[in-house]
Order: C-alpha cells, then structure tokens, then sequence
C-alpha cells in the first residue's frame, strides 16, 4: 500500500485513552479490503492512529462514517507517501501547518 493515513485527535485533560484502543479496534473490524490498521502512537498532546491504504481519500471517508461525533469536532486527518517521508498531504485541517506528526512510521 502506497499510503500511510494519519487520524489525529488532541489530548486534553479528561481524554479517554481506552476509547481510541476501542476505536482502533473498530477500524481494524470495519475499514475493509483495501485498509490495514496499523497501529497507534500516544504523544504529550496528541495520539495519532495509522492506516495503509492506497487511496487516503476514500479512508477518510470510510473513517467518518465509523467516528462518533464527539470525535470527528477534534480530528485531523493528514496522509503521506510511505516512501518520502517529507511530504504530507492534509485532509482536515486542509493547511499542513495545523498538522504536526512527531514520529512517522
């Protein structure tokens, strides 16, 4: 798969951390052919869960459809060429400076 998308939520104070390994979970089950959860990292301000896929657009999409509400207000959503490790492209926010990714891959 040519793609690594990134589905970014914001820590904050009274986050539920046991929610994103239920919601990484979920998307393991959901996401279907074509998609390979790929794991999470927790930082000091944000988790980021990761998904192969090579169409990021449509993951976006079929991450939408499985997010509940309360999570979709917080997310970000960036994707990048597994191979060149310097370029992102956003999803939401739509400007790459809203987009910070401590660790890739």
């Amino acid at each position: 798969m040519k793609y690594q998308l990134v589905i970014q939520f914001p820590v904050t104070e009274n986050f539920d951390f046991d929610s994103i390994i239920e919601l990484e979970t979920r998307l393991t089950l959901e996401m279907g052919e074509g998609y390979v959860v790929d794991g999470h990292d927790f930082g000091a301000s944000e988790i980021n869960l990761f998904i192969q896929t090579d169409d990021p657009e449509a993951g976006y999409e079929k991450v939408l459809d499985i997010l509940s509400a309360q999570l979709i207000s917080s997310l970000r959503v960036a994707y990048r060429v597994k191979e060149a490790s310097d370029f992102f492209g956003c999803i939401l926010p739509t400007a790459r400076i809203n987009f910070l990714l401590n660790n890739l891959l």
